[in-house]
């Protein structure tokens, strides 16, 4: 099983394809057959690393508070260097991409471009904690054994293969979910930048941002609004951004193919400009 060891703890790791350029991306769990295992077939060099206090890396026991992303920036640019990386690629989806955001504010000459998969910093009204995210801590907090989270928006459609994908993400969610610890499920990161109190506040903090990046969007998005998506896409300098009007939160599950094609084509106008 590789583990590295970094910043006092250990983070797993899967390494994917060969290549000079570099991929990084960092979740709480990845699936099989994602984009990122796609783009390291296009000629990549993939690392997936599992986020500290999930699976296979090294658990936390107490709230780190406002600190999650922060330490989770911070674990993946330790990763980078450990394994000689001075620069490369992160992409995530969701919390996922939440870290790039945090990566691009911490230590921007690290990232060649910064790839965000329905992971725009989420609308400031409502609190810095959503009411799914509260629903989870409590039934953690009081051991309930059958919690499960609030679906996801799915939209209609009669694409076969979405279809069995779908399926096929709904058993490892549910397999994913029974197998969390009590730890891992209290983990509440709230929202990236929290500083940003209104979105205006955040629409700064984004403008500051010196990074190539790329938005990849869901119209019918129920968690990263294709509204928040906009906001991010017009506050970050020279940001570009893909709406795909038919797919929500699960859109890199849904289509991986697809979206490899949008980061390679982007990727490839980067180096030639």
């Amino acid at each position: 099983m590789p583990l590295a060891n970094i910043n006092g703890i250990e983070l797993y790791y899967e390494e994917y394809g060969s290549g000079d350029e570099v991929i990084i991306s960092a979740q709480q769990n990845f699936t099989d057959g994602c984009y990122r295992e796609v783009l390291a077939e296009k000629g990549f060099r993939v690392f997936k690393i599992v986020l500290r206090g999930y699976g296979e890396s090294s658990h936390v026991f107490e709230d780190l508070g406002t600190e999650w992303y922060p330490t989770w920036s911070s674990d993946v640019r330790a990763f980078a260097k450990s394994q000689g990386i001075n620069q490369f690629i992160y992409t995530g989806v969701s919390h996922g991409a939440g870290v790039g955001w945090q990566i691009a504010q911490d230590e921007p000459k690290m990232l060649k471009a910064f790839i965000s998969v329905v992971g725009a910093p989420h609308d400031r009204a409502g609190g810095d904690v959503s009411e799914a995210r509260k629903r989870m801590i409590e039934a953690a907090e009081s051991n309930d054994l059958n919690y499960r989270p609030p679906g996801i928006y799915l939209v209609p459609t009669t694409d076969p293969n979405r279809i069995k994908r779908r399926n096929k993400m709904e058993q490892s969610k549910e397999k994913f979910f029974t197998s969390m610890t009590k730890e891992e499920k209290l983990i509440n990161p709230r929202k990236q930048s929290p500083n940003a109190k209104t979105n205006e506040e955040l629409a700064q903090r984004l403008s500051e941002i010196q990074v190539p990046t790329l938005l990849l969007c869901a119209c019918q998005d129920d968690i990263s609004s294709a509204e928040m998506s906009l906001l991010a896409a017009k506050s970050v300098p020279g940001a570009k951004a893909i709406f795909y009007q038919d797919h929500s939160h699960v859109l890199a599950s849904e289509i991986p193919e697809e979206i490899a094609e949008d980061i390679e084509t982007y990727l490839k106008r980067l180096q030639n400009d």
